[in-house]
């Protein structure tokens, strides 16, 4: 039987991910179907109630609605409380809709591929993408420090997820691993030379950064030049994606496709400004 797997969002129409998820279906040979949906805020119950009903076998969750469809959900896997979202919504066998999050897995799984093993970690930002950051390396077994530009928001994340608050102005180290998990030197975003300068006061072998438009950010570019590890944020992109697939699917998704799946990125990125996953 073929399935319908959406990612929903607002807005949503240069999402990579029917790009990324088409791949991967295409290259295991199934016949499913993987498209981009444009969901308000007020039709968001809706559509969840068409995963409910089996008309919609999958959905990934980008911008504005990932706090609302946890809260929407009927279960939530142990990794979202920590995380405060949810990207991936699917049917279990029980009948229950259920809400995860990919993006620990995925950034767990690319700095392993990268093969880095921290035992220390520096985490730039407290928003989203900050939290997944903390779990990945939480779970990883490392001592994690956390800066952001307002204290109070570092203390807060540290409280509550484990970790040191660090000063902005004072970061210092050694970290194995800084991992940059703001927005600052997006494509079409706001200036990424304070990130940039933020290395400068950092002692760390490797620089990972979870934009990843352009491939070079000004926070890697400083680093490289430092003589460090740079690793931009397109490999978790995909592993957290292959990570969704497999949850849709039930199985594994092989290496051979996730091969399939960042190269269907990387030329999609010569041609499109993504706004969303």
């Amino acid at each position: 039987m073929s399935k319908r797997f959406y990612v929903i969002g607002d807005p949503i129409a240069h999402s990579l991910s029917p790009v990324m998820h088409g791949a991967a279906l295409r290259a295991l040979g199934l016949p499913h179907t993987y498209e981009a949906m444009h969901v308000t805020a007020a039709q968001l119950p809706a559509v969840l109630d068409r995963v409910r009903r089996g008309q919609i076998h999958g959905l990934n969750v980008t911008v504005p609605h990932k706090v609302e469809a946890m809260r929407l959900c009927d279960q939530l896997t142990d990794e979202v409380p920590s995380m405060g979202a949810v990207n991936t919504v699917y049917l279990d066998h029980t009948g229950r809709l259920v809400g995860s999050n990919t993006d620990c897995d995925g950034l767990r799984a690319d700095l392993i591929a990268a093969g880095i093993s921290p035992k220390s970690g520096l985490v730039l930002g407290t928003g989203g993408a900050a939290r997944a950051a903390i779990v990945a390396l939480r779970t990883m077994g490392a001592r994690i420090a956390i800066a952001g530009r307002q204290p109070a928001s570092a203390r807060l994340l540290a409280r509550e997820l484990g970790g040191d608050a660090v000063a902005w102005e004072s970061l210092g180290g050694p970290y194995d691993v800084v991992i940059n998990a703001t927005s600052a030197g997006m494509e079409g975003g706001s200036d990424g030379a304070p990130i940039a300068d933020a290395w400068s006061r950092t002692s760390a072998s490797a620089a990972y950064d979870l934009v990843y438009r352009p491939a070079e950010t000004p926070f890697l570019a400083r680093a490289r030049a430092d003589g460090a590890r740079a690793i931009g944020g397109l490999g978790m992109l995909v592993e957290q994606g292959a990570r969704a697939l497999s949850i849709f699917l039930g199985m594994p998704v092989p290496e051979r496709v996730r091969v399939a799946m960042r190269h269907a990125v990387e030329s999609a990125l010569t041609s499109v400004r993504p706004a969303a996953r």
